[in-house]
């Protein structure tokens, strides 16, 4: 039966030759269920966030002239209408980009997919060679055209704003790195997979196995190879080691050292983060963040970092990504053996990578809802953080004074549309999470 063979039992292999190609009524999609479902869901997902933007622009344009309540004392006007002018040449910058993405993605769907294929095919080279030009190529054309918006977000917004230190030397440099380890990991990883799905009738299970192993190896690798070809590392030492060190003592993290990276080379936006496994655990800090927070306040926000990993969010979020991946790949093959799922978006015949293509476009509209509900779990784990944040340095003062500052240095905006904030935020906002860790501190008669 169709269900228990190959991927391969589904297409044929083209007989064109490169100099016969030429658009036909073929190469033109045909619609059917997976089309309007498609459809049905770009509407839906992009309509939605569209009427968010334009709430979230109007409500902002009324927060430029006075201090939200929260704020009075600590950030002055000037700062707000500044933050205020950020996030909107954001919003509408990020508005525009979403109507112009549409443009070349109608292109493809319509005849450009399976034109591009039969030219592929033309080539007469096995599925996995064919494979490889074919997603390498949509892959190129998508970062080619994505380079203009980058320029200009990087060039213009970040730069009008004070962000951006890039060169537009150092830009394309890290553009240039990116993309040929992007295309040598990637290439290697969807290799595998093609071989897998083009082999056994069981791929989904071998080659979601392979993958999940890919994932947890980058976990890995990422930070100790690929991280240090774009930036610089330098141990931290002295008094904000020594505290962060006995922070790590008292909560029972497994410290190795605390490290500052070089992110005020490419930009002034401020972070921090942990990496690696196990007994080999480091703290990273970006040396804007070191720069603008007082020692008090860098181990206030750790705190709430290393509550991420007391609590086990991060290990929550690994399992729960590990089953959801499972449920993609099996809902993947049987989408896989349905012809129509690939005539109706865009393809004339069905392929391996035609698969991984075609599946990732109708994945990436239907699962949007999933996207809010991972977002409510994450404010809800932010609070607790911020909870065990408090209870770790004992105060909350030091917490609430570092969000305060980095608001300010990351001109954040100083409010939100009740609607935009509870489907987009993964963090609550400044004024909910104030009001949170006071209360934690009046639980438990900490400073406030």
């Amino acid at each position: 039966m169709l269900a228990r063979k190959p991927l391969q039992s589904l297409y044929i292999d083209s007989k064109i030759k490169p100099s016969t190609i030429r658009i036909n009524r073929d190469h033109f999609v045909t619609f059917n269920i997976y089309s309007w479902i498609f459809i049905v869901f770009l509407l839906l997902h992009n309509g939605l966030e569209v009427t968010l933007a334009l709430l979230q622009i109007r409500h902002l344009k009324n927060r430029k002239r006075r201090v939200p309540k929260h704020l009075e004392g600590k950030v002055s006007l000037e700062t707000i209408q500044k933050a205020v002018a950020y996030n909107l040449e954001k919003l509408r910058f990020g508005l525009m980009i979403r109507f112009i993405e549409l443009i070349p993605l109608w292109f493809m769907l319509l005849f450009g997919f399976a034109y591009f294929d039969d030219m592929c095919r033309s080539l007469h080279l096995n599925t996995i060679l064919t494979g490889l030009i074919f997603i390498g190529g949509v892959s190129l054309a998508g970062g080619i055209l994505s380079l203009p918006s980058d320029l200009y977000f990087t060039f213009s917004i970040e730069q009008r704003h004070g962000f951006n230190k890039q060169s537009v030397a150092d830009f394309f440099k890290d553009k240039l790195k990116g993309g040929l380890i992007g295309a040598m990991l990637g290439g290697v990883l969807l290799a595998v997979v093609l071989y897998i799905m083009d082999s056994t009738a069981y791929w989904w299970i071998v080659a979601y196995g392979v993958v999940l192993v890919f994932q947890l190896l980058m976990m890995w690798i990422y930070p100790i190879v690929i991280m240090p070809v774009f930036n610089k590392f330098e141990q931290v030492e002295g008094e904000l080691a020594d505290a962060v060190a006995a922070l790590a003592a008292e909560v029972k993290f497994p410290l190795k050292g605390v490290v500052s990276m070089d992110g005020s080379k490419r930009s002034a936006h401020s972070n921090a983060f942990i990496i690696g496994f196990k007994g080999a655990r480091r703290i990273v800090l970006y040396d804007t963040l070191i720069e603008k927070l007082t020692t008090s306040q860098l181990v206030g926000v750790l705190a709430h970092e290393l509550g991420h990993y007391r609590l086990g969010h991060i290990t929550k979020r690994l399992v729960t990504a590990a089953v959801v991946g499972a449920g993609v790949f099996a809902l993947m093959y049987w989408l896989s053996l349905q012809p129509q799922f690939y005539t109706g978006l865009g393809f004339a015949q069905a392929s391996p990578y035609a698969a991984l293509i075609v599946f990732s476009l109708l994945f990436s509209e239907m699962t949007f809802p999933f996207g809010f509900i991972s977002r409510v779990l994450s404010r809800r784990d932010e609070y607790a953080a911020d909870r065990f944040a408090v209870n770790a340095v004992k105060n909350a003062t030091d917490l609430k004074e570092a969000l305060v500052t980095l608001t300010k240095q990351n001109l954040s905006s100083p409010g939100s549309h009740k609607w935009y904030r509870s489907y987009y935020n993964s963090h609550p906002s400044l004024r909910e999470r104030l009001r949170a860790i006071d209360a934690e501190a009046q639980k438990s008669g900490f400073e406030q």
